[in-house]
């Protein structure tokens, strides 16, 4: 039975070996999975490695767990083959009776397995395959399985190698750095310098810089370098595996100091030699003393050679002096010899380090020095000593030397080794219980862990280190699994050394003798808490996410890329108007996407998939029901998770932001509007900060007065620098007393500097800001100039005088209208008809110019109230078009009653008199000449047929002549077609718009 345990034991160890357990999926030993169950044609397969009562899955296929207990596992009874383990029928193999595996869900009857073993043949794992249906193993199937394990054995190595090599490099980097006594040197084959630690350029005064590519014979002596003694100490390295060297070495100041070292050859893997490794250490002040003690220390040989132990001196600054003939005799050196390189040798590999940083620290610090390691003998053969030594001191208290002694304790040693390796090899703390429910054993790791001492802590002490509120259930726990004599298994709160508490796993079996009796229980306790709070940490956070994105609003997708599913959340279903119980996928997906997004939505997708970018999905895309129609803007951002530079997963959040976007959008209509109104008004607009006295002005300052933007000055002090001398005091009184009081509004009227020098009027108002305190913090309002006003009330006494001349040639001009209509008239209700029509017309071309202050009318008005009683209901009988010119006002008059008679005579003769004919009105404006030319088309069609040119002028005819040759100067042409009439008025431009003395 022991000797099982002690191979179970050396079992784990060797799996603890490859820290293999409760490590991250990784694709190699998936795809052995993979491999293994289709070799065998099986949904399950597995790279299983087994522990302490659990097996661990690192691969799996079709499992879909991590670890399950040993107690049922197949893979226990594979630990006991050779190689494979088959089991074509589980339900027929009496060793698996009851299993629940095989009686109850999943029901496995067909298992195989290839056991992992290490190169010492601890079996650690096992490659399987299993079945819900009875299979039979191939030949070729169960020497494929043998691969496939070698294979995961060959993947575990490799990474226990590289991890081994990635250790050993550290710590080799942090040995040199760490020797700042030392002077390390490492040389290429030819003995140039290609490394040179912190303690070289301490010791030997050169620079990392300043000696690499050297060659290393640069610290030598010159009479060393004419005997080429660096030559032959790289030889007898070569030679011997090493070479010490204790002789005179030369600084970088020139100056002299005695060093011991060794130089050894530096080998590769393959056994070439990639170069040398030199260390010195300057031993000029131990020589010298160790001359000045060596004649007292003679007198105290005598005493010591005749020990049954090693005895031996050393100097103040720690250098061995002598040793008896004991440590002669048992190591085998040449007698005499007592350099550190020399007694360094005898010392076990990986006990050397140790020991020469206990003993100097020793040496450095004065205190007593203890250590145990492995001496070689002479035999061949490693024994334990423990060596200790005191310092030997003045009466003043100086150190003079150290006096040791080491003892041979290899017996003792050996002995508690095996103890030891039963309970220390072990991660957790180890310890014996007794029957009556005291400990009689702990391991180190708890002493370590908690700071108690044995004698505190046995046998009930331990008690001290439980969480108070851990301990009264820990005992009842404790209790009932003696009273039952079963498995002990709890979990409590253990303090650490500094006070802080964590969780143990604590679990104890009872050890029974031979008639069953508890003799004692082995327990372990394990540290969990890391475990513990990353759970608690991830149920805290999965909470917090959660409410989170219930509290933002915030949907979530997820994308497996491998099994191409997509999975959304309620709320992401409901941005793209689906029910919470609505099937979801990718087309699901596109056709709810707005068509105009699509394409971009879709790039936006393949850009994260990309194993060159970041895997960064961030878009806004809008959505559309089919249902409702119902359009929704969403914003989307998630990452790409990757592995092996494989997309493998996309997920992320969504939110709905379709009212932030109306509001974006009515926001910038809003800044558009002000923008465009700030821009189309001609008011300067300021923004006054009275905290800062900085003004911020539109374009109309420049516009109205003329300045360039950087003439512009952003204060107040500008403005008022601007005010004419004669208001600026009124007006600063004015808009002071505003602001200084509990006003809001203001307004004034003052004259403003132009660019120019000249000033013009303005009228200013402004409105008051304030804070709660009722501070006035700013101020904003516009700059509207009156100057055209203030002349235009000038110009109104003028007008008056106009007025009277206007009056007098509307008379003239009615008494010419009523003198040609009725002087050869016929039918005098058809002349008072006619006349009634010619004044009204006369009246509307009066009202357009009377609106434009007798300047100028648009010709797009004259035309339409020329037209106006005509159009009537029939609108679209009359098309007009053309530039909208700017007419003066007698152009205007003439023109407007010239169209009244042309559209009088259609509506009795011509197109307006059916329901048929129409009318096209034209102008346009003619540059082929230097002078540019207003030219007018009115084109009758559709009505009664001309079928001879008319006999007869009328007035209507000789008006229209008249007002364009005689008003305008322009040329008149009517063309009766049978299509109906044409008449063509042509005017130079600037007749039609020069404004003729208002006076006159």
């Amino acid at each position: 039975m022991s000797a099982t345990r002690d191979k179970e034991a050396a079992r784990l160890r060797a799996l603890d070996g490859y820290r293999m357990l409760d490590t991250p999926r990784e694709s190699d030993f998936d795809e052995i999975a993979e491999a293994a169950a289709e070799l065998c044609d099986v949904p399950i397969g597995v790279v299983n490695l087994i522990g302490d009562g659990r097996q661990f899955f690192k691969a799996e296929v079709g499992l879909g767990v991590r670890e399950t207990p040993l107690e049922h596992a197949f893979c226990r009874h594979a630990l006991l083959q050779e190689d494979v383990l088959y089991v074509p029928d589980a339900s027929r193999d009496p060793r698996f009776a009851g299993n629940p595996l095989i009686t109850g869900a999943p029901g496995l009857r067909f298992y195989a397995g290839a056991l992992l073993k290490t190169a010492e043949g601890h079996s650690i794992g096992t490659v399987c395959v299993l079945d819900t249906t009875p299979r039979e193993l191939t030949d070729r199937q169960r020497k494929g399985l043998l691969r496939l394990a070698r294979q995961a054995m060959a993947q575990m190595e490799l990474r226990r190698s590289l991890r081994d090599q990635a250790e050993q490099r550290l710590l080799h980097e942090r040995i040199l750095d760490s020797a700042i006594d030392y002077a390390i040197v490492a040389t290429d084959p030819e003995g140039r310098v290609t490394r040179w630690n912190t303690g070289a350029e301490n010791v030997l005064g050169w620079s990392e810089t300043e000696m690499l590519g050297r060659p290393a014979a640069t610290f030598f002596t010159p009479e060393d370098r004419a005997v080429r003694r660096p030559e032959t100490e790289m030889a007898l390295a070569l030679e011997n595996g090493s070479a010490p060297d204790e002789r005179w070495h030369l600084r970088k100041d020139g100056s002299r100091f005695w060093a011991s070292g060794e130089i050894m050859p530096l080998r590769s893997d393959d056994g070439r030699v990639v170069g040398f490794l030199k260390i010195l250490r300057d031993r000029t002040d131990e020589r010298e003393a160790g001359a000045a003690l060596e004649a007292s220390e003679m007198r105290y040989r005598s005493l010591v050679e005749v020990s049954p132990q090693v005895v031996w001196f050393g100097d103040a600054q720690g250098n061995i002096t002598y040793c008896n003939a004991y440590w002669y005799d048992y190591t085998g050196l040449p007698a005499g010899e007592v350099g550190e390189v020399s007694w360094m040798s005898v010392i076990h590999p990986d006990h050397r380090d140790a020991t020469r940083r206990a003993w100097l620290a020793a040496a450095a610090s004065g205190r007593p020095y203890e250590v145990e390691f492995p001496l070689l003998g002479r035999d061949g053969q490693y024994r334990w000593f423990l060596s200790r030594a005191r310092p030997a001191r003045e009466a003043d208290g100086t150190m003079r030397s150290w006096i040791g002694t080491s003892l041979d304790i290899h017996e003792r040693k050996v002995a508690e080794a095996r103890f030891q390796t039963l309970t220390e090899l072990a991660p957790t703390v180890i310890w014996f219980g007794d029957p009556d429910g005291g400990l009689s054993y702990l391991n180190d790791r708890w002493y370590a862990y908690t700071g108690q001492t044995p004698e505190r802590a046995l046998p009930m002490g331990w008690g001290e280190a439980v969480h108070p509120d851990d301990l009264p259930g820990m005992l009842l726990s404790w209790e009932d699994a003696r009273a039952r004599g079963g498995l002990y298994d709890t979990e409590a709160r253990l303090r650490r050394a500094d006070g802080a508490y964590r969780w143990f796993l604590i679990r104890a079996e009872p050890m029974r003798d031979g008639s069953g009796a508890v003799v004692g229980w082995l327990g372990s306790n394990s540290d969990i808490h890391d475990r513990r709070q990353a759970e608690d940490e991830l149920r805290k956070a999965r909470e917090q996410l959660r409410l989170a994105v219930e509290a933002t609003g915030t949907g979530v997708f997820d994308y497996d890329l491998v099994a191409n599913v997509l999975n959304w959340d309620t709320r992401t279903r409901s941005f793209f108007g689906l029910g919470p119980d609505a099937t979801v996928d990718l087309d699901v997906y596109l056709a709810r996407l707005h068509p105009d997004d699509r394409d971009r939505a879709d790039e936006a997708v393949r850009a994260a998939l990309d194993p060159a970018g970041d895997g960064t999905y961030d878009i806004t895309y809008r959505t559309v029901a089919p249902e409702d129609g119902v359009e929704r803007w969403v914003y989307a951002k998630g990452q790409t998770l990757f592995e092996d530079g494989l997309p493998l997963r996309l997920i992320g959040t969504a939110r709905d932001v379709t009212e932030s976007r109306r509001a974006e959008r009515t926001l910038r209509e809003t800044e558009e509007r002000y923008r465009l109104a700030a821009r189309a008004t001609n008011d300067a607009i300021w923004d006054w900060d009275l905290g800062t006295d900085h003004i911020l002005w539109n374009e109309a300052v420049q516009t109205l007065f003329g300045y360039a933007p950087e003439a512009v000055g952003p204060s107040g002090a500008w403005w008022k620098g601007h005010i004419h001398p004669e208001d600026v005091e009124r007006v600063k009184e004015g808009i002071y007393t505003v602001i200084e009081g509990a006003g809001s509004g203001w307004t004034e009227e003052y004259r403003f500097r132009r660019a120019d020098g000249t000033y013009a009027d303005i009228f200013d108002r402004g409105y008051v800001l304030r804070d709660g305190a009722g501070r006035a913090v700013r101020m904003i309002g516009a700059m509207l100039d009156i100057s055209e006003r203030k002349r235009a009330e000038e110009h109104q006494r003028l007008l008056t005088g106009e007025l009277q001349h206007r009056v007098k040639n509307t008379l003239a001009l009615v008494q010419a209208i009523a003198s040609q209509t009725f002087r050869d008239a016929t039918d005098m209700e058809a002349s008072r008809d006619a006349f009634s029509a010619r004044l009204i017309s006369l009246g509307r071309a009066h009202d357009i110019l009377t609106a434009s202050s007798w300047t100028q009318a648009p010709i797009v008005d004259v035309v339409d109230g020329a037209l106006a009683v005509h159009r009537g209901g029939a609108a679209h009988r009359i098309r007009t078009g053309g530039p909208n010119v700017h007419l003066a006002a007698k152009p205007a008059l003439s023109l407007a009653l010239a169209l009244h008679e042309l559209a009088t005579n259609a509506a009795k003769y011509g197109a307006l008199s059916n329901d048929l004919g129409g009318v096209d009105l034209r102008w346009h404006i003619a540059h082929e000449e230097e002078t540019p030319r207003f030219c007018l088309t009115w084109s009758e069609h559709g009505g009664p047929p001309i079928l001879a040119q008319p006999t007869r002028r009328g007035f209507g005819s000789r008006l229209i002549e008249r007002s364009f040759a005689a008003e305008a100067g322009g040329a008149v042409r009517l063309t009766y077609l049978p299509t109906g009439l044409v008449c063509r008025l042509e005017v130079a431009l600037a007749s039609m718009q020069e404004q003729h003395d208002v006076a006159a």
